[in-house]
């Protein structure tokens, strides 16, 4: 791949391509020494960033490829030019847009709509079905972080969603902390604050569910958006 070795600003899609393949490892390696460690805090937060970030370029990636390969104008502006989304009837910056929602959308419509073209184009026939369970992880990307933020910042526009990204859930009553039937083979791991009299008056409770579907639809997305790259890139850019 000529791309990998070039700089960002000579590759065929700009370099977006290229930036999310760095995000995407980049969440790779942090997710390896998280297994590594075995102990789990908040690191789910920056690697669901990496990965939401991923999925955000490699869609844009694929937007600007198409374009250009095709000569499909932005607008009234040329393929070569400053990329865009249309987004209903408008046309917006492509760096103006972050919903994964949207950009998926657009990208979606231009591979559809153009198979036999990119076909024609193409080194060899590629394969451009887009499986339901991509469409069915990025409805979920979209409902959890539309804009973003979501995995950025400890709060955000999301309101009481931010509550369900801490692991760390408040336990108002010691026997929901201790049940008379735990889990078996599940471990407590939980700050417990006692009275003067030490006496229990609440607790927080690791939960080792949280954001686990949320993080399954992230990897999957930024695989399958990997994947579909590497492809486009080799049999439509020349690697470039």
């Amino acid at each position: 791949m000529n791309y990998m070795m070039a700089p960002l600003e000579r590759h065929f899609d700009y370099g977006f391509g290229a930036t999310g393949d760095a995000f995407h490892g980049a969440a790779q390696a942090l997710e390896k020494h998280q297994g590594e460690n075995g102990v789990f805090f908040f690191e789910h937060l920056p690697i669901n960033f990496l990965l939401r970030h991923a999925v955000e370029l490699y869609l844009k990636s694929g937007i600007i490829i198409i374009h250009r390969r095709l000569g499909i104008p932005f607008d009234t502006e040329p393929p070569d030019s400053a990329p865009m989304v249309k987004t209903g009837n408008k046309w917006k910056p492509i760096d103006k847009i972050h919903s994964i929602a949207t950009l998926f959308s657009y990208w979606n419509e231009l591979v559809v709509s153009n198979v036999s073209a990119l076909d024609s184009v193409a080194k060899v026939p590629g394969d451009w079905a887009i499986s339901p369970e991509l469409c069915e992880a990025i409805n979920m990307i979209e409902q959890t972080d539309s804009g973003g933020t979501y995995y950025r910042y400890p709060l955000t526009k999301e309101g009481r969603a931010d509550a369900e990204k801490s692991p760390f859930k408040e336990i108002t009553s010691f026997e929901d902390l201790f049940p008379s039937k735990p889990s078996e083979g599940k471990a407590v791991m939980a700050l417990v604050i006692e009275n003067e009299e030490g006496e229990f008056v609440r607790a927080f409770s690791k939960d080792d569910n949280t954001e686990t579907e949320q993080s399954k639809a992230l990897s999957l997305a930024a695989m399958h958006l990997h994947n579909f790259h590497a492809m486009t890139r080799f049999i439509l850019t020349d690697t470039w």
